[in-house]
């Protein structure tokens, strides 16, 4: 169903001006009479189309504008009187210009002109999306001969016998009534069934197959409710706001976007009722489970069931999707913030170590400070430090051991619920598209729809035609919140980095704390080598970025979006979080209003980064080159003014080409670096 909109309003004389209203509309500068002055407005972006129809019976003066309403004015002696009767209507934006100017001067004609009125119609197109006419009307009828008539008259009351009846001082008894019934509601409400009519009939001639209603959502028995309009102030202030890609917070806007939710939330149980129905006639989610996990569990061969039987034992629970993935999640974590460390930090003491032996060979003794030696006891020192590396990579080889096997049973058993889970998921939604069917960074929303649809919360299973819209939003936020963490780990360690290497810088100086300055310069190097090993995985993230950004916005200038490879990967992400946050709130952003969005966060980065590095005046942080500065604050990197604003104002320009979609597929396939595999999700491959 199309948008219908007619809205009626009077011009009084109390506090309104017909020759400034006609003016305005028309955009055409008029003289007041009554006022004495020339009512001159700001020329319209596009000139608005302006013209005049009256009833035969009429003068010829009334189609000269300012002669028209400077007449309107002059006849209305009250200090009150109605002048004018505005009626608005929006242009359907699925008809062309000449069609709509035909649908405002038929309707006008047939409803106003041929009941006695005089018509002053504006057609305003300033913006495409919202075309609209002003019909300005009088509200006095002309008489026959063409003079102005009468808007009341008087009706007097009768006797039984025919005399007009008195009051008690004998006056004659009457009542003031209109001459015409264009004041009535009941008028309105013809007016506006009579336009839905039009533009229906308008759609169909011009073989458009929408139509629209007069009727409010109610008495069209539909389930929803209507929005608030706003007023023009308002809507143009929730514009400009939407345009910085910030959040506009006026009472009605907010109201407005409530509703939209309710109305989605009516819409999603509504569409749940009739897919639940249809689901109950074909299959039991339960039996498909079961079916499924029984299939595959028969396949497997020794050590898949070894690792099945492993996990159960290790879980104590169902050996669920869920808990599976919690549990390895719990591995992966463990590795990350222990295991890892550790293994970068026995890399970093061997170096170290081994340093240190050359250089007292080599006698240099600012090396040995350096790295915590002095020429006297480097020896004792040497040994007993080799000693407590030796002991410690033993420990660390015994918790790499324990850790491997677990994460290898913990993986198997979750590439086996995996693809238990898309299999169901698929049987639920046979049409699904092939990018989606095994797609693994969807995996933990089909499990949760699974489940919802196990125990009947069916307002949580979506629709058929909302399934992948939903799968794509999941795998935008599983995608985003590892990146997230890549760059944050990046952030930590530069922070612990550029703290770490103060404190050094000041041991060394001081060179009296040699066991202090070793274990600084272990933590220091071991920092370092994490940010490079956390930049690899973000590299591996950015890559996956680039290719959703592409895949969210298919219809963006390709040439644009090969510029926004090249912005930091936080500000990716900030992309992808702005547009999956709006479509949640039922609204389409552009990649424009999403770019406007990152770059507004990119910018208070910027400022932190450059606040800290004015705050910073050691030299361990002045000596590292800008890039390594930037890490604290701007894992990615910085990114001009110049180019963003270019960015924002050509991904705003529409694009002719159509790229072909499905540039995703290669995410899934198998990589060389299994390794990585972890940070970008793991495959359904047994």
């Amino acid at each position: 169903m199309s948008y219908f909109r007619l809205q009626a309003n009077i011009i009084s004389k109390k506090n309104q001006s017909a020759v400034a209203s006609a003016s305005y509309r028309s955009g055409e500068d008029l003289y007041s009479e009554r006022d004495e002055e020339l009512k001159s407005f700001k020329a319209r972006e596009v000139a608005p189309v302006s013209f005049i129809l009256k009833p035969d019976h009429a003068p010829e003066w009334t189609l000269e504008r300012e002669r028209l309403w400077n007449e309107v004015e002059r006849v209305e002696k009250a200090w009150n009187a109605q002048l004018a009767r505005e009626v608005l209507v929006a242009l359907p934006v699925d008809l062309n210009e000449e069609q709509q100017s035909e649908l405002v001067r038929s309707f006008v004609q047939d409803q106003f002109v041929d009941a006695g009125m005089v018509a002053d119609v504006s057609i305003h197109r300033d913006k495409e999306h919202n075309p609209h006419a002003h019909i300005l009307l009088t509200v006095r009828p002309f008489e026959a001969d063409g003079t102005w008539g009468n808007k009341k008259t008087r009706q007097y009351e009768y006797e039984p016998n025919g005399d007009i009846k008195r009051n008690e001082e004998g006056e004659k008894i009457f009542k003031t009534v209109s001459t015409t019934d264009w004041n009535e509601r009941e008028t309105l409400v013809k007016w506006r069934m009579q336009y839905a009519e039009a533009i229906n009939a308008a759609f169909k001639e011009a073989g458009i197959e929408k139509t629209v209603s007069a009727l409010s959502f109610e008495e069209q028995g539909l389930d929803k409710i209507a929005q608030v309009r706003l007023g023009r102030n308002e809507y143009q202030y929730v514009k400009r706001m939407e345009e910085k890609g910030l959040e506009a917070t006026t009472f009605y806007h907010e109201l407005n976007q409530e509703i939209r939710k309710a109305n989605d939330q009516i819409a999603q149980l509504n569409r749940n009722i009739s897919f639940l129905s249809s689901k109950e006639k074909t299959q039991n989610v339960q039996l498909t489970l079961h079916r499924q996990t029984k299939a595959i569990t028969m396949q497997l061969d020794a050590d898949y069931q070894k690792s099945l039987r492993f996990m159960k034992g290790r879980l104590k629970e169902d050996l669920s999707f869920k808990n599976v993935k919690n549990e390895l999640e719990g591995l992966y974590r463990w590795e990350e913030r222990s295991l890892e460390p550790k293994q970068m930090k026995e890399q970093v003491t061997h170096t170290v170590l081994d340093a240190s032996h050359k250089a007292y060979l080599a006698g240099d003794t600012a090396a040995l400070l350096n790295q915590g030696f002095s020429s006297d006891r480097f020896h004792e020192r040497f040994t007993a430090r080799l000693d407590a590396f030796e002991a410690q990579e033993e420990t660390l080889k015994k918790d790499r051991q324990t850790n491997q096997t677990v994460t290898e049973h913990a993986e198997r058993a979750y590439r086996v619920t995996s693809l238990i889970t898309h299999n169901t998921f698929n049987d639920l939604y046979p049409d699904l598209a092939e990018r989606y069917q095994f797609n693994d960074r969807t995996t933990a929303f089909k499990a949760e729809v699974i489940e919802s649809a196990r125990s009947g919360d069916w307002h949580r299973v979506p629709a058929p035609e909302d399934v992948e819209r939903e799968l794509h939003l999941s795998e935008l936020e599983t995608a985003c919140t590892l990146a997230e963490k890549a760059t944050e780990s990046i952030r930590i360690q530069a922070r612990i980095r550029d703290k770490l290497g103060t404190q050094k810088m000041k041991l060394v100086g001081e060179g009296q704390k040699l066991d202090a300055i070793y274990q600084t310069s272990l933590k220091l190097n071991t920092a370092q080598q994490l940010i490079t090993r956390y930049e690899e995985k973000a590299k591996h993230h950015d890559q996956q970025l680039n290719e959703l950004i592409c895949e969210t916005f298919p219809h963006a200038n390709e040439r644009v979006l090969q510029k926004v490879e090249a912005l930091p990967l936080e500000m990716k992400t900030d992309v992808l979080n702005h547009y999956r946050e709006n479509k949640m709130a039922g609204r389409e952003p552009s990649l424009s209003n999403c770019l406007q969005a990152a770059w507004g966060k990119q910018e208070q980065r910027e400022a932190q980064h450059e606040q800290y590095r004015q705050s910073q005046t050691n030299p361990f942080y002045r000596g590292l080159d800008a890039r390594e500065q930037e890490k604290g604050h701007l894992p990615g990197g910085t990114v001009g003014a110049d180019l963003m604003d270019e960015l924002v104002r050509q991904s705003a320009q529409p694009n002719p080409h159509t790229k072909e979609t499905g540039r995703l597929d290669k995410l899934n396939r198998k990589g060389k670096n299994t390794r990585m595999r972890r940070y970008l999700g793991l495959e359904i491959e047994l």
